[in-house]
């Protein structure tokens, strides 16, 4: 039962679902003047594709100096992701993400503040590589991934005072990728994104849901 489910899953995001398919039968009638015949079914010349709409959730742990204000934060995003059989195992992919990192309680009383928070709001691109290709497995489709963002930050501090070595508002280029794997209907993942002062670690789970099928 659990192969069959998830080679079903498989189907549906490797966007296969509608593969061309060929086939073929050999009719033999026995009728005076017939002839053995094969028939082939064959779809149309459409490379299968679609796009897919991917929400995710999870936590960001800041690492470095952002480690040394911050504690980790909710994050949540979605994704446009692209997939063809022409670029198999390839996933292309579009996403936003938002996350709120609270400040650490010995910064916030350190610094005799009432709150201090990170918020980020960013926007990239990545490009997932499936494995199941390459490692074969009856129960998980691991993958690995690639991406870019494009960080847009702000600090929240109350009151409002000046505090050494932070910036209000800034935005930062991050890079970064991750590994994961699909359990049934959902991925479970983790990420690392280096954007200077703003480097973080996550763990994250996403779903897949069909926009379009081509």
């Amino acid at each position: 039962m659990g192969s069959k489910i998830l080679a079903g899953l498989c189907a549906v995001l490797l966007l296969t679902i509608i593969i061309p398919f060929r086939l073929s039968g050999n009719c033999a009638c026995q009728d005076k003047k017939d002839t053995v015949k094969t028939t082939y079914i064959k779809s149309g010349s459409r490379t299968p594709g679609g796009i897919f709409i991917t929400p995710s959730l999870g936590f960001e742990y800041p690492l470095k100096d952002f480690s040394g204000n911050s504690k980790y934060g909710l994050a949540s995003g979605i994704k446009l992701e692209f997939a063809s059989y022409n670029i198999y195992p390839l996933v292309i992919g579009i996403q936003y993400q938002y996350q709120n990192n609270p400040g650490k309680d010995d910064y916030v009383a350190l610094n005799l503040l009432n709150s201090f928070t990170t918020k980020i709001n960013s926007f990239g691109l990545s490009v997932d590589i499936l494995l199941n290709k390459y490692l074969k497995s009856n129960f998980t489709m691991p993958f690995v991934f690639l991406e870019a963002r494009y960080l847009k930050v702000k600090r929240e501090v109350s009151p409002v005072v000046v505090l050494p070595g932070i910036v209000n508002i800034e935005s930062v280029i991050g890079f970064g990728g991750g590994a994961g794997f699909t359990l049934y209907i959902f991925d479970i993942y983790g990420t690392y994104l280096y954007a200077k002062t703003y480097s973080s670690f996550g763990i994250k789970t996403r779903f897949h849901f069909p926009l379009i099928k081509f």
